[in-house]
């Protein structure tokens, strides 16, 4: 049974953490290996903790399998075990994701649909979801890459220092043939109460920008258009309007932040 390490970047909630950590204590999958990036005193964000789990662990040959998971994500007890033996029968899968639910058994990532500009999820009853299936990005959150993935692909790009950098990454996979799968036999209490919170006015620039520059990225030509699910909608000028809607919202808040 190779381990399979679970990478979580924390930031000052100590009471979740410790209820997430419980639960990868009772998982059924016993060889897990935990790493905490404790972003307390030097918060580096979202995508430079997850890289520094990625770098550490993807280039072990012994690792096939990490896991990254918010310090507000719980998963059910045989979480790690379904997600493994899934990739284990579907070698064209490159990251498997759980279900995301609330504590009251609400789904709040079932899936994904649009990219653009924020991450639209798949919400629909719980009943609805019986069998693994294909997703256009997968939530970071929680989930299942493949370490042949990040050899492959490439770190999470490090200018989408907050929002996006899953779903970056999940294009860039499957640019490169690699599947997304959402198994819904895997469960994962996240409510995204505090994911979509405004916490200030300097993360939501940040996010902000991040939402640019992904932008940029996939939108300049045709690749994205093929690979997401916008439809006839995506267009050149809805993209360059929304991009510059987002541009003045971004100078506001550099004058406000500069004249403090």
């Amino acid at each position: 049974m190779s381990r399979i390490p679970v990478i979580i970047p924390f930031y000052r909630e100590h009471e979740k953490l410790t209820r997430c950590l419980a639960h990868l204590d009772a998982q059924s999958f016993s060889n897990i290996e935990i790493f905490v990036r404790d972003n307390t005193h030097d918060n580096i964000y979202f995508t430079a903790a997850v890289n520094e789990g990625l770098r550490k662990y993807s280039y072990d040959p012994a690792i096939r399998y990490v896991v990254i998971l918010n310090q507000d994500a719980y998963l059910e007890s045989n979480a790690v075990q379904v997600l493994s033996d899934f990739l284990d029968r579907n070698p064209d899968s490159g990251i498997a994701a759980p279900l995301q639910l609330t504590a009251q058994s609400l789904v709040t990532w079932g899936g994904s649909l649009g990219g653009f500009p924020t991450g639209t999820h798949r919400c629909e009853p719980l009943e609805s979801y019986r069998r693994p299936a294909e997703t256009y990005w997968a939530n970071g959150a929680a989930l299942m890459v493949r370490t042949e993935v990040v050899r492959e692909v490439g770190l999470w790009d490090r200018n989408l220092r907050f929002v996006c950098s899953d779903q970056d990454f999940s294009l860039s996979a499957r640019a490169r043939g690699w599947k997304i799968h959402l198994v819904p036999q895997a469960r994962c209490e996240h409510s995204l109460s505090t994911t979509g919170e405004i916490a200030n006015l300097e993360i939501e620039l940040i996010k902000l920008k991040d939402i640019i520059y992904f932008g940029r990225k996939w939108l300049s030509g045709d690749l994205y258009r093929t690979l997401s699910f916008e439809g006839s909608a995506l267009t050149p000028l809805s993209v360059r309007l929304e991009l510059e809607k987002i541009q003045s919202t971004v100078a506001t808040l550099e004058r406000t932040l500069t004249s403090r």
